[in-house]
This record gives structure tokens, sequence and C-alpha cells, in this order.
């Protein structure tokens, strides 16, 4: 077999389009924005993807303007982020965020949508801070029987994962999974430690086969994109999806005291520490730092939670400084040094494997070390980590003692 190609390098401009409904704070400190994303750069027609994730953006930015107009203000700027250059390597994204690090530093949270529709099965993967939120909007989603219906509810169960392990976050029928790599949420969450989610319909067996093909067209999709045997159904699903995507962001820029739920992600914290002792059971590591860590995250987020229960919620100034905690602390989980080998990568509780491709891994440092059989710096990182969780914790600690 002999192969020859012929490859033209050249610099060119990468053009993100960005469209921004503007909080009464927007420009200032005090806002706290939420980033809807989606590529619109496809490998040949990209019906699937990522235009089904373009076609449920642009509804939401629709609707969300139509709102606009009666005279609504959101609480927090949202601002609608259309990528160029992701299958170049996730390009648009990565340079708007660094360009704009101040305002990416202030977000709430980061929402992807890529490949909204290529089958009829919900999956999410969500920092688990998020995970009670997603829950909450497909409830009530379902409940007023908002989303398209086949029989009985037609996408639910859906599958709710870790977005740092790949795993069920909770037990069926709603089970959250991980954020390795591979779409445009990845210098948000590994880089800025932006709480990050990302979903798409798709089919039982994940992938399809048309993915990155020319045969991802407007025909694939219209008679094969949606429900098995239901030509058109791709359409309904791509509306489905604008709803769980706008009401998401809605949630984030409208709730009083931000959504984002510590002590659910305490205890999958708590769970990753578990996976570390399953996986290399072996390895002589020393947990007991990292241990006491996610365990006094565990009891400072359960006091935030109950102390949130009983805050006057009128006083404004003491209400940003406690959404900036529920907001920030997610950064706490950032090494200034970066991951062993791959500085770029800040996040000490997850990142895409180097050997996996997209596929996450929980403590990446240690995980990583183990897999190279360096417990050396395996045990070095466990105690980096534990530092991280460990300034989470007294992050959320300091408002409760305030």
């Amino acid at each position: 077999l002999r192969i020859v190609t012929n490859h033209t390098f050249t610099e060119t401009d990468i053009p993100n389009v960005i469209g921004i409904i503007p909080s009464q704070y927007y420009g200032t400190e005090l806002d706290q924005p939420i980033i809807l994303g989606n590529h619109r750069d496809a490998w040949v027609y990209g019906a699937a993807d990522p235009n089904s994730g373009t076609a449920a953006m642009l509804e939401v930015a629709k609707g969300l303007g139509a709102l606009s107009k009666t005279g609504w203000v959101p609480q927090r700027s949202i601002y609608f982020c259309s990528w160029s250059g992701e299958e170049y390597g996730l390009v648009g994204s990565t340079g708007w965020a660094e360009l704009n690090a101040e305002l990416v530093n202030r977000a709430v949270a980061y929402l992807n949508v890529d490949t909204a529709v290529a089958g009829d099965e919900l999956e999410v993967s969500a920092s688990p801070v998020l995970a009670t939120l997603f829950t909450d909007v497909m409830e009530a989603l379902n409940t007023n029987a908002v989303l398209s219906k086949k029989g009985e509810d037609m996408h639910t169960p859906f599958t709710l994962l870790d977005a740092n392990t790949n795993r069920a976050m909770f037990s069926k029928p709603q089970d959250i999974g991980t954020l390795g790599s591979g779409s445009d949420y990845t210098v948000f969450l590994d880089r800025f430690g932006v709480s990050s989610l990302d979903f798409a319909f798709r089919t039982s067996q994940g992938g399809y086969g048309v993915y990155h093909s020319i045969y991802d067209s407007y025909h694939w999709m219209e008679e094969y994109g949606g429900s098995m045997g239901v030509p058109g159904s791709a359409f309904e699903i791509m509306a489905d999806a604008a709803k769980i995507w706008g009401v998401l962001a809605l949630r984030l820029s409208e709730s009083e005291v931000l959504p984002l739920d510590h002590v659910a992600a305490s205890k999958s914290v708590a769970g990753y520490i578990d996976q570390i002792k399953l996986s290399y059971k072996d390895a002589p590591l020393h947990l007991d730092t990292l241990v006491d860590a996610v365990g006094f995250y565990e009891k400072s987020s359960l006091e935030f939670h109950n102390m949130l229960l009983n805050t006057d919620l009128s006083n404004v100034v003491q209400l940003h400084d406690l959404n900036k905690k529920l907001a920030q602390t997610e950064r706490k989980f950032l090494s200034d040094d970066g991951l062993p080998k791959r500085p770029y990568f800040r996040h000490v509780l997850q990142a895409p494997g180097m050997y996996l491709g997209y596929v996450s891994e929980v403590f990446p440092g240690v995980s990583q070390a183990c897999d190279d059989g360096d417990y050396g710096t395996a045990n070095q990182q466990i105690l980096v980590a534990a530092q991280c969780v460990t300034d989470a914790a007294l992050y959320l600690s300091s408002a409760v003692a305030a």
C-alpha cells in the first residue's frame, strides 16, 4: 500500500461568531455570564456533526431573543458562541477563551452541544455541580409535556454521566457520566475550571455510521437521524434539544441562588477515590491525605448548603458573594503548575487520558503516573490534588464562617 498526500500550510483567520444578551451588569465584574457553545465547521456536509447542534442553538437564540424584545433582561449575561476551527483541534473556542480570559474567569458555566441529534437516546456529561440542575430541568420538561412524545416519554430515561469519570452519576432512570475532550468544552473545563456540560441525542450503540463522512447529509438526517424507522423525527428531537438547552441557560441566568450543587459534587469526588483504589489496588499509593481533603469538602459543602437555606436573599451584595463562591469553587480544582507532561491541562479531578483519546480519567496526575509506573510522581500528585480539594473546601467554609 502506497499513500501520497499533499498538504498546504497557511495562516488564516478563525471566524467565531458571538451573540450576547446582556444583563444589567454586562461588562462589569458583577456579571457572571452563562456561555453556550457549538462549532459550525464540518468535515463535509455535517448534518449531524455539528449542524444539528447549530440548528438547536439558533432556535435557543431566537426564543430568548423574542423574550428579550418584551423587555426581559437576564440577571446574568448569556453568550451564544458559534465556534470555527473545531475540527482542526478546537482552535476557535480555545483561542477565544484565551483572548477573553477575564470574562471566562467570571463565567458560571459553559453549556456545549456539538452533535445534537444522531439518534433518540439522550446522553449528557457534566461537571458534578451541574448534575442536579440537569435532572431538575428534565423533570420539569417531561412533567409539563414540553418534550416530544412517542407513546410514553420519548427521551426518558436518559443517561447522566459524571463529566470526570464517564460513569453513571446516579442510579437509573437518571444517570449522568464524563467530559474528557473532543469538543469545545475542553478549554473551559480543563484550562479555566469553568463547570461544563455537554449533551446529545444518540443511538444505543453510541456512534453512528456516517460520522465525519460525505454521508452525514440532510438526506441521512431526514431518513435515519432520529428514531429508527421514523423519517423526519430528527427535527422534532432537535427542537427538544433546543428546549433543554434554553431552559438550562434560563435556570442558570435567572436563579437568585445559582443551581450549583456542591453536595452532590463532593459525593462524586469521594467516589473518584474508590475508583483509584480499584484501578490501582496493588500500587503503593498513600491516599490518606486525599481522603481527608475530600471528607472536608463534603462537610464544607453541606454546611454551605444549610447556610444558604437561612440566607436573606434581599441582601444583594451578600447574595452576589455567595453566588461567586458557588461558581468559583470549581476553579480551586486547578493546579498552577498543570498536570505532569501537559501543563496546559490544569484540572486535578479530571482530564482526558493521555493514551485514551477523548476518554477521561479521574485524578489524572495520579492515574497517569500509575500507568507509567512512576509511583513517586503519583504520590506527589496525590498531595497536589489534596491541596486543591482542601482549597475548595476552605473557600466554601469562609462563607459559612462569615
